[in-house]
């Protein structure tokens, strides 16, 4: 199996789950350093993380998050730089929110993994998602320079897709893709203990096991995803013109932008 590069952490204060997509290799070359971010939300940014990801400069946040999420949590805007929401899940959820709580509270009532694997074929199969992943595209593209910021609650499973997405249309290996959606797993694993603490006396009678699953990303989640693509659609390439809209001119536009 080829080893892809893995990028280090970003030391960005307040901020878990931190990483620039910068040296992977895609079609053309290298994604350039200091263009893709992706990480958790920005509700507990420090001035000196601020101070961080001014320095890149990071000139627009996008924001997969639920307007729950947002509310509960709000953003610390890095100066200078445009918000913009995109809720994916806004259809898929309903009125219930995609914060790693609320789940964990309502898992009595639905299997965890059951509920992330049909968010995955979600991600693929809901016209509504679709939508939002052509405004995600649409982002992109008229981002001409300093860094882009994507996230949503804990830059896993909405920002882990949307990642996906992204490096699929730089033409980048399906092999590196699932390596870059697992690194939140080592990136996040002090944090995940220390939700797990905190989300146990919630629901006593579910295993630590049970509740990893939510905190935690899966291969067989974003291989879901995949497999929609491939039954829906035929593939990645054709998911991403037929499905979401995406050209293939879009597609040279953003390896102009993205990679060196």
């Amino acid at each position: 199996m080829e080893t892809f590069l893995t990028p280090q952490p970003l030391a960005i204060e307040g901020v878990c789950n931190a990483r620039d997509l910068g040296g992977y290799r895609v079609e053309g070359g290298k994604i350039r350093h200091g263009r893709l971010i992706r990480g958790a939300d920005l509700s507990a940014l420090t001035p000196q993380g601020q101070h961080t990801l001014a320095q890149f400069p990071v000139n627009k946040v996008i924001d997969l998050r639920t307007d729950g999420e947002l509310k509960d949590q709000p953003n610390r805007r890095p100066e200078g730089a445009e918000m913009v929401q995109l809720d994916v899940l806004k259809v898929v959820l309903k009125a219930h929110s995609a914060s790693p709580k609320e789940m964990i509270e309502r898992m009595g009532q639905q299997d965890p993994a059951q509920v992330l694997l049909g968010i995955y074929h979600a991600f693929v199969a809901e016209p509504s998602c679709r939508a939002v992943w052509r405004r995600w595209f649409d982002e992109l593209l008229a981002s001409a320079d300093g860094a882009v910021y994507f996230h949503c609650s804990a830059g896993k499973d909405r920002t882990g897709f949307a990642a996906a997405v992204l490096l699929l249309a730089l033409g980048a290996e399906r092999g590196l893709i699932i390596e870059d959606y697992l690194l939140s797993n080592r990136y996040r694993a002090e944090e995940n203990q220390r939700l797990l603490a905190q989300f146990q006396p919630l629901v006593p009678d579910k295993p630590a096991a049970d509740i990893l699953t939510l905190l935690e990303v899966q291969e067989r989640y974003l291989q879901t995803a995949f497999a929609a693509m491939d039954t829906l659609y035929g593939g990645a390439d054709a998911f991403l013109r037929e499905g979401v809209g995406v050209t293939d001119a879009e597609r040279a536009r953003l390896r102009s932008l993205f990679v060196a």
